[in-house]
């Protein structure tokens, strides 16, 4: 029994600030040692070389797609569709567009706006069946 006794008389002679200061000590040993390990190094090489794999892939798959002729109908309509709002064109549709929408919608709300006149259907209907 002495032997369980020991760490724990030990234990209970320490002082808080030395225990935490061994606890730093011992996790900086932890940190430095999985830094400098073969591992991690390993890791970091196959992490770089997937990363520069990757980029060329993108750059391949994107110079493929400029190159196709499905990227160069989305270029030139990119182009056209720059050239058009350079020149006012597309904002002179979308301001026409605007307006004859506008002018539908106030068109319906004035309609709604307005009280109905009594048609002369409802003055013919018997009041009885409704």
């Amino acid at each position: 029994m002495s032997e369980t006794t020991e760490p724990q008389d030990e234990f209970k002679s320490g002082d808080l600030a030395s225990e935490f200061q061994e606890l730093g000590s011992n996790l900086k040993k932890i940190f430095l040692n999985a830094w400098e390990s073969e591992e991690r190094k390993n890791f970091q090489v196959e992490l770089e070389e997937g990363l520069s794999d990757l980029g060329d892939s993108l750059k391949q798959t994107a110079q493929e797609i400029r190159d196709s002729e499905t990227g160069q109908r989305v270029k030139a309509e990119a182009e056209d569709l720059r050239d058009r709002v350079r020149s006012g064109e597309v904002e002179g549709k979308i301001r026409e567009d605007l307006l004859t929408a506008l002018h539908k919608v106030n068109t319906e709300l004035k309609k709604a706006s307005q009280p109905e006149p009594p048609s002369n259907d409802t003055v013919d209907e018997d009041p009885g069946n409704g």
